[in-house]
């Protein structure tokens, strides 16, 4: 084989899956990505057979594949070709053969089915919260005008009639606009002008840990701590950050108020090759937040986090709005999962690892 394995490098930089393999089927060299999913490079197994790598079942289709592929000199592709591992463990591809007389090597090119769905559903998405969140702006700009000219004429009528009866509640109506107004004002301004460094996350989520610890005086809430320590520094404004985890923890404190043995676990992982708002990112910074409260009414789960929604009947219904602009602000996306005993809020923020270095082995 002729190519220089050093040509290949800026492969490493897509997020599909790239094999090389000689003719007689033995993996020479892989990308970033396919490390990531699971394939092995072996450099002192000198048979090194892509064959190693899978069941029975998937060795069959896939050899007379890649033979075909070789002896008809050109390029094939298969949807929905299903892979299983020698452990049992199953996913499904679309996969591209390529041969190159060129350099004598066969080119696999994967994309994972589940990716591409992933891909699809993060973009419905953020285009549905993005229109949500417009037009609760739209309408929360429209509510603000009226609201002052009741607020002014109420307090013209409490002018004019002093008995008590009137000055009781027009004092409700003065009131009741004023606590309206704050919550308009609120829809309408955007997260305050980050402050963009580099930080590192888990400093971020130990400041909302001791904040939550202090909140929470009486329902005595186990709050356990599960970092991976390997997460490199972000770049955002770890203020905002903190107030975004923060309004999402308070959520779960008050969800799990009635619960025996209340619990929430922080979370942090590396993940790989995992899209976010319609665009698959190499390297990804998963935080969790979990509790083990009632869970969220599934008629609700569509509307989270849009404004003024909200489980408790006192709750304002912004925090999760306003935990969503700071996230989105940092490229990244929030969603959830809510089941009873079993509510997790996922963060995903995209890391750029800059000189990333090659896996050759």
């Amino acid at each position: 084989m002729n190519i220089d394995i050093n040509q290949l490098l800026f492969l490493n930089n897509l997020a599909s899956e790239i094999i090389i393999l000689d003719k007689d089927l033995k993996i020479i060299w892989l990308n970033d990505s396919a490390l990531n999913k699971g394939w092995v490079l072996n450099a002192n197994n000198k048979n090194n057979l892509i064959t190693q790598q899978f069941s029975e079942k998937t060795n069959g289709p896939l050899i007379s594949l890649l033979k075909k592929t070789i002896d008809k000199d050109g390029a094939k592709t298969k949807r929905d070709f299903e892979l299983t591992t020698a452990a049992n463990t199953k996913r499904v591809i679309d996969i591209t053969v390529s041969w190159s007389c060129e350099f004598d090597c066969l080119i696999l090119e994967i994309l994972c089915v589940d990716n591409l769905n992933k891909i699809i559903d993060s973009t419905k998405t953020f285009s549905t919260q993005k229109i949500a969140a417009n037009l609760a702006r739209t309408l929360a700009h429209e509510v603000k005008n009226p609201l002052s000219g009741i607020r002014g004429s109420a307090q013209i009528l409490d002018k004019k009639l002093k008995d008590d009866f009137s000055s009781k509640f027009l004092g409700i109506i003065i009131n009741e606009t004023d606590r309206l107004n704050s919550i308009v004002t609120k829809i309408l301004t955007p997260p305050s002008k980050p402050n963009f460094g580099a930080f590192n996350i888990h400093s971020a989520l130990e400041k909302v840990y001791g904040l939550a610890e202090a909140d929470d005086k009486e329902t005595k809430v186990n709050i356990i701590r599960d970092y991976d320590p390997s997460i490199p520094e972000i770049n955002g404004d770890e203020n905002l950050f903190v107030q975004a985890l923060l309004n999402i923890v308070k959520n779960a404190q008050q969800a799990i108020e009635n619960v025996e043995n209340p619990s929430i676990i922080i979370r942090s992982r590396i993940e790989y090759g995992k899209p976010i708002n319609g665009v698959i990112h190499q390297t990804v910074c998963c935080i969790e937040i979990k509790d083990n409260g009632a869970g969220i009414p599934k008629e609700l789960h569509d509307q989270v986090f849009f404004p003024m929604v909200s489980v408790k009947e006192d709750g304002s219904g912004l925090g999760l709005t306003i935990a969503q602009d700071i996230i989105r602000i940092h490229g990244g996306s929030i969603g959830f999962n809510s089941s009873e005993g079993n509510t997790v809020f996922a963060i995903h923020i995209p890391i750029k690892v800059a000189n990333q270095e090659s896996k050759i082995a």
